[in-house]
């Protein structure tokens, strides 16, 4: 086992202002990526361009650990692929970096060496330690962390960082990536039980010694790599889920399981056709899923939380300053914001109204038993309400409702994208579409589209009175809601809200809505 990191404080990072795009090249044992983020004032990325190869740097090593010639061509002809489109897209920053197999190979430093006269790309050889805390770095940006465990499971090592407190608080790097485990136990296709059996023996003795080095149990467990998000993709699939991002997305023991049977009997060339496994995967994935089980086991959690930012997001986050760990609320706001800068949407409007909708939330929180997640859905829609302008003006709320479920808005888990989603498509009125119950059951509960509906209502009364800088106010016992507007607020309300707030609020919450006066 590698020694464990000294704990690493909060990322505080400053820089100066955020180019447009970086590109960030991450050659790891198995695969190579490169990608392409846009940038925002509101020190966030996006990617917008993303290519892939499978050099498979880590296959047929030497004894010794040394890349074997027919990698390094491998390798040298993906970094040439990649700096040329490098080029043509007039990225004017990049950052490369190699993991694992390079890491490990005596001839290594000479690789890199190779790729920078080849192609004038200057890769950075990680440490593990480096490598688990760039994985830290990137689901940081996308998730609120507390006392959880983060896995980044590549091709030649398993990274594992101890969360507490949302900073990371250690990490150990283990030889347990999907193409070494793959090529040092599995010698049949498909494998022998036997040959499982083993690797799910040694992969069950190192990972829980390291778990137990790091502290033991986690609140949850966040996986990282393209392995973990192979897997949930053919568990989204296999379950029809309806929010089709990976991010987010949980995945459970019995899906695992599911994937074991469907997988385990098939050759790799049959297991290429399974929607989510693609090729460069096909022969490695069955060691990885293995991985996955046994981390769980060890952590005592029934789950994995899948996170589709890792390596690559946290190496960009770090390059233009974002600061890390962030609450939920931060996270969302920045998204947003981000959001406003790419769409061209006004966020100074999404600003007010979803200040109001909060202030009437927060008044009738009570009385419903909403939390702190349908509070960040609001804020979410609050914000992004007005986003499908961007697409048509007349069609907007149906618009915004799509945009929230696919741009990438973060600090939200797929249950609060789903409610952000339908508070947007119903600020504008109507009634929910017939099929909303059926089309997002996997991932609400029956209860939840009767909050989505609320939550649309709050925000169609927020949206009329918003820009007045309104008070709410519960008289008679909780059944009349009065509103009034703060002096001096420079934006008086149209003389026909109240009559269109009445009967969203009559309707739905059962609320008189009158005005007070000053």
């Amino acid at each position: 086992m590698a020694r464990r990191a000294v704990p690493a404080p909060a990322v505080r990072v400053r820089s100066s202002a955020a180019p447009s795009t970086i590109g960030v090249i991450d050659l790891g044992s198995n695969t190579a990526r490169c990608v392409v983020f846009e940038t925002s004032r509101a020190r966030t990325v996006r990617a917008v361009f993303e290519t892939k190869e499978a050099p498979r740097l880590g296959l047929d090593t030497r004894s010794d650990g040394a890349l074997a010639p027919a990698a390094v061509a491998r390798g040298l002809s993906a970094m040439r692929k990649f700096s040329r489109t490098l080029r043509v897209l007039g990225v004017p920053r990049t950052i490369g970096v190699a993991t694992s197999a390079v890491r490990d190979a005596p001839n290594g430093p000479a690789f890199v060496r190779r790729v920078a006269t080849a192609t004038g790309v200057s890769l950075r050889i990680l440490s593990g330690a480096e490598e688990a805390r760039y994985a830290y770095l990137g689901v940081a940006g996308w998730s609120e962390l507390g006392d959880d465990l983060v896995c980044d499971l590549g091709g030649g090592s398993l990274q594992l960082i101890a969360i507490r407190h949302r900073v990371a608080d250690g990490s150990v790097s283990l030889p347990l990536g999907s193409l070494r485990l793959s090529r040092r136990f599995l010698d049949h296709d498909p494998p022998k039980r036997r040959e499982l059996d083993r690797l799910r023996a040694h992969v069950r003795r190192t990972v829980r010694d390291a778990v137990e080095a790091l502290g033991g149990r986690a609140d949850r467990l966040f996986g990282v790599g393209g392995t973990v998000r192979a897997l949930a993709r053919a568990s989204i699939e296999l379950r029809g889920f309806p929010v089709r991002r990976v991010h987010g997305y949980r995945l459970y023991g019995h899906d695992l399981e599911a994937l074991d049977e469907l997988l385990g009997p098939m050759p790799a060339a049959k297991r290429r056709s399974v929607p989510g496994i693609g090729g460069d995967r096909a022969d490695v994935v069955l060691a990885g899923l293995v991985v996955l089980e046994e981390l769980m086991r060890a952590v005592g959690t029934d789950a994995t939380v899948v996170s589709g930012a890792g390596i690559r997001e946290g190496i960009a986050l770090e390059a233009i300053g974002a600061s890390l760990p962030a609450a939920a609320e931060e996270l969302v706001e920045r998204s947003v914001t981000a959001a406003a800068e790419a769409l061209s949407f006004r966020r100074d409007h999404g600003r007010t109204v979803a200040e109001a909708a909060l202030a009437l939330f927060d008044l009738l929180r009570p009385q419903h038993g909403w939390g702190r997640s349908e509070r960040l859905a609001l804020r979410a829609a609050g914000g992004m309400h007005d986003a499908g302008i961007a697409v048509d003006l007349w069609n907007h709320a149906q618009h915004s409702s799509y945009l929230l479920q696919n741009y990438p808005v973060a600090g939200l888990d797929p249950r609060e994208v789903v409610l952000a989603a339908m508070a947007a498509y119903l600020h504008e009125g109507g009634e929910p579409p017939s099929d909303w119950k059926r089309r997002y059951l996997p991932v609400l509960v029956p209860a939840d589209l009767e909050v989505a509906v609320q939550l649309g209502a709050i925000l169609q009364l927020a949206e009329l009175v918003g820009g007045a800088r309104p008070r709410f106010r519960l008289r008679r016992g909780g059944r009349t809601l009065s509103v009034g507007f703060s002096a001096g607020s420079g934006s008086a309300p149209s003389s026909r809200w109240l009559e269109k707030a009445r009967k969203p609020m009559e309707r739905v919450f059962d609320l008189e809505v009158v005005p007070r006066e000053r």
